[in-house]
């Protein structure tokens, strides 16, 4: 893949939402798919591999892949997926979603398959893989979905823009994982990022950490940095104002009760931490 040359055009983003029988016979697709399964069980056949799914797992089919889909398990499958070209082709408007298998299609048809450009090292997205971050996975996949269903004004360009960021985290994700996974420290990791995201209702300091998990603060902080590009601290204060955004985009909360809520000392405390990491005070980014 050639960084340089990427500017991807969104076919469909949609969040399904599919009955306990529910199922894609074999078919072909001319595109990419990535597809979050948020709730249900999936069994997918890929080039005549199966792959069983739960929540939590994505799938990602690439042009020219011929796969199935069927719901399992007897309950319902909450899926929220997007369709995209890795760069816009005269043609990208023009053609839709495949639902034939590669003998029914016509040579026009064939024509649309896309080359394949992310099954090769650094840029290589497994068919199914389970993220290591799937909250920020899904954050940035139905943020995406509710652009392209509103449509407000310049939505094209954020689109491009948002699947950029979808994207890079896949890659980036399936980057750590290779990398916490040589280095033989993956549990632990884990270990300590869900403990840092159990811990986003107060403050957190090294020491606790530290003793907590039997490591030098030093070792610690090479550890974590080395594998998120972030320190044990800095990425409890991005969860932290994750879980602030949430609330003051989608909650009729007061400043205060949050503040309270995310453990600051007080509202001010909270609104210097907010405006450093947003550049915008909490009341600024409930008004935008």
């Amino acid at each position: 893949m050639n960084i340089d040359e990427v500017s991807p055009y969104i076919r469909v983003a949609m969040d399904s939402l599919v009955d306990a029988a529910w199922r894609i016979d074999e078919r072909v697709i001319w595109d990419y798919e990535l597809l979050y399964l948020k709730e249900g069980q999936l069994h997918v056949t890929i080039d005549d591999r199966d792959y069983y799914g739960k929540a939590g797992d994505c799938f990602f089919f690439a042009p020219g892949q011929r796969h199935a889909i069927q719901a399992i398990g007897g309950a319902r499958v909450h899926q929220p997926h997007v369709h995209f070209d890795l760069r816009t082709e005269p043609d990208s408007k023009e053609i839709g979603v495949s639902f034939k298998p590669l003998e029914q299609m016509t040579a026009k048809e064939r024509g649309w398959i896309r080359d394949n450009e992310l099954n090769t090292d650094p840029s290589a997205i497994p068919s199914h893989f389970r993220p290591h971050d799937p909250r920020t996975l899904e954050t940035l996949l139905f943020e995406l979905i509710r652009e392209y269903e509103a449509k407000p004004p310049f939505y094209e360009l954020r689109l491009k823009g948002m699947l950029l960021s979808l994207l890079s985290h896949v890659l980036r994700d399936r980057y750590w994982a290779h990398t916490v996974t040589s280095s033989g420290h993956m549990e632990l990791l884990s270990e300590i990022r869900t403990y840092i995201e159990h811990h986003a209702h107060r403050s957190l300091k090294l020491d606790e950490l530290s003793e907590r998990f039997h490591l030098s603060k030093f070792y610690l902080i090479h550890l974590f940095r080395t594998t998120f590009q972030l320190t044990p601290i800095q990425y409890h204060q991005q969860i932290r104002m994750e879980k602030a955004k949430s609330m003051i985009q989608y909650t009729g909360l007061f400043m205060q009760d949050i503040a309270e809520l995310l453990g600051y000392a007080n509202i001010h405390a909270f609104s210097r931490a907010f405006k450093a990491h947003t550049g915008c005070s909490p009341s600024d980014f409930r008004r935008l």
